[in-house]
């Protein structure tokens, strides 16, 4: 058990609380990991918004090259993270490819948080935020990795801010997975980079897809979300226009800033 509290849960006549539990997951849990991500890949606005695993790949996250962090409410699995620790040849999900480095003990220790689902009934209760700081912390006890990251569509809004908000920063904009188009975000778990940057700043809209690749290129870093004011979306798909990224450098003068992967 890693957790356990209250949350809120939203049904069509009224919000209530309920108890829930967080642990990690097991072989056992399976069946329920794949049912929930299918039911939010059911529901995308964008079927390009996430990489669905297939249950062979998922059970490998389990014990064997990673772990996964689940919230339960009354035994029913609501929403899970999954973390995992890519083999050094594994050049699709060794993320350390995608941000630059190049030494073979780079490589070697790398850590992803990989996906993340939560149930449309509990979201606005900061559960990927809460496994997101469980999940970094446990990689940290276990003193092997120093190098985490992760991919998410830039029309994913909110995994977008959730992880600068945890601490990444954007280092790539590339596409991956058959063609999806994803943000690489980074952080170096022991020497971090948060606050060190210059104090010019660039803001593209998060759909603006040319110009980051654009300023990426030219040594700019995203490094937080900001909502325009005044958009009005007009259907659900059109949300992510409503945001910004804020694009900086980092500032090198000054100290304990690692290089690694520039």
């Amino acid at each position: 058990m890693i957790q356990t509290g209250t949350l809120k849960k939203k049904t069509a006549w009224a919000t209530q609380e309920v108890a829930y539990e967080m642990r990690y997951l097991d072989k056992s849990d399976l069946p329920s990991i794949m049912d929930l991500q299918s039911l939010i890949v059911s529901r995308l606005t964008r079927k390009d918004l996430l990489e669905a695993f297939p249950y062979e790949f998922m059970k490998v996250h389990i014990n064997e090259r990673g772990f996964i962090i689940g919230i339960f409410v009354d035994k029913e699995l609501i929403a899970f993270r999954n973390v995992y620790f890519p083999g050094i040849d594994d050049q699709e999900w060794n993320l350390g490819y995608d941000i630059g480095l190049k030494q073979a003990n780079d490589l070697g220790n790398i850590a992803n948080l990989q996906m993340i689902c939560v149930h449309p009934d509990f979201r606005g209760n900061s559960l990927a935020l809460r496994m997101n700081t469980k999940a970094i912390q446990r990689i940290k006890r276990l003193n092997r990795y120093t190098h985490l990251c992760a991919t998410v569509s830039p029309y994913n809004y909110w995994n977008v801010r959730i992880l600068l908000n945890c601490g990444f920063i954007i280092k790539e904009l590339k596409y991956k997975y058959q063609d999806k188009l994803r943000y690489v975000l980074y952080q170096h778990l022991i020497k971090p980079f948060k606050g060190l940057w210059t104090q010019h700043t660039i803001n593209k809209r998060l759909t603006d897809i040319d110009s980051q690749m654009a300023l990426i290129k030219e040594g700019f870093i995203g490094i937080r979300l900001n909502e325009i004011p005044g958009h009005i979306p007009q259907s659900i798909a059109d949300n992510a226009n409503g945001f910004e990224v804020v694009y900086s450098k980092i500032n090198w003068d000054q100290g304990g800033v690692n290089q690694d992967c520039w």
